[in-house]
């Protein structure tokens, strides 16, 4: 039997989770996150999880939350102290599309983390390379300045997909490069036979700044300042805890920042014309 399989893509607060409950409804399709936060439990309110699926303890990939009576894989499958690699979000979210195939339904993916999105729809076969405790540790002492620095000499094209400050992927650049003698990009070979509809929601930068403020907002209503407290307690080496609404100390550096993000997001679709994209 063969199934559509969709994508809903789009920067941050431009409206994917709407929009692909209400796409779930219309074609019985079952939603697996491409968000590369929302996959740790407790990390809730500032990665803007729907309340729904707000969980402190990790659950089973297979085992869906439940959001306004559509089932969405992949968020709570791991917690801050437990890394999770790109190649464990590609093995995971294969088995949940055939999961979802097997029930009868149609599998959409959504979310905006740009490499997870195009590992998956492109195919990218990664090799399984297990942490490295103590290469980590000596790279975790380095500045992102400084680590960036290094994977531009010692593999310059994986600068077109891994941006200067993330340090978290630039370790694991640096760690699968070492593992395997070989550049990390290369290792991203396209092997697909899948066709993806790719639906791109943007309504305008304005409305994205104005959705970005008011979400802001709301999660210092609903409690991010507690829940950052707490994870600091629980895990105060995480460097999860430096990304976007969890660095911030107010409402504008939390605006700025998720508005760079968004910016970074749209670049790098900017490429992709296979996209079509609708304003919501």
């Amino acid at each position: 039997i063969w199934f559509m399989k969709y994508v809903i893509l789009g920067p941050t607060a431009s409206g994917k989770t709407a929009y692909a409950i209400a796409l779930a409804k219309q074609v019985n399709g079952a939603v697996i996150s491409a968000d590369s936060r929302q996959i740790y439990a407790g990390m809730n309110i500032g990665t803007a999880k729907p309340s729904e699926a707000w969980q402190e303890t990790p659950h089973a990939s297979d085992v869906p939350d439940n959001i306004d009576g559509v089932p969405h894989y992949l968020l709570n499958v791991t917690s801050l102290d437990a890394p999770y690699t790109l190649t464990d979000w590609l093995a995971a979210a294969k088995q949940c599309i055939s999961i979802i195939e097997s029930q009868g339904q149609t599998p959409i993916i959504a979310g905006g983390t740009m490499l997870y999105i195009d590992a998956l729809v492109d195919g990218y076969d990664i090799p399984t390379i297990e942490p490295n405790q103590e290469l980590r540790a000596a790279l975790e002492q380095k500045t992102p300045e400084e680590l960036y620095k290094e994977l531009l000499e010692k593999d310059p094209a994986a600068t077109a997909f891994i941006e200067p400050h993330n340090s978290r992927r630039i370790i694991r650049a640096l760690e699968v490069t070492h593992a395997t003698g070989k550049p990390f990009s290369s290792l991203r070979t396209k092997k697909t036979s899948d066709t993806w509809t790719k639906i791109g929601i943007f309504p305008d930068w304005e409305s994205i700044k104005n959705n970005i403020s008011q979400r802001s907002e709301e999660m210092l209503a609903q409690g991010l300042e507690q829940e950052k407290e707490s994870l600091l307690e629980q895990f105060p080496a995480s460097p999860l805890l430096q990304t976007v609404n969890y660095k911030e100390k107010n409402i504008e550096e939390m605006t700025q920042s998720n508005m760079r993000y968004a910016h970074r997001q749209m670049s790098w679709w900017k490429r992709d014309k296979t996209i079509g994209w609708i304003c919501v």
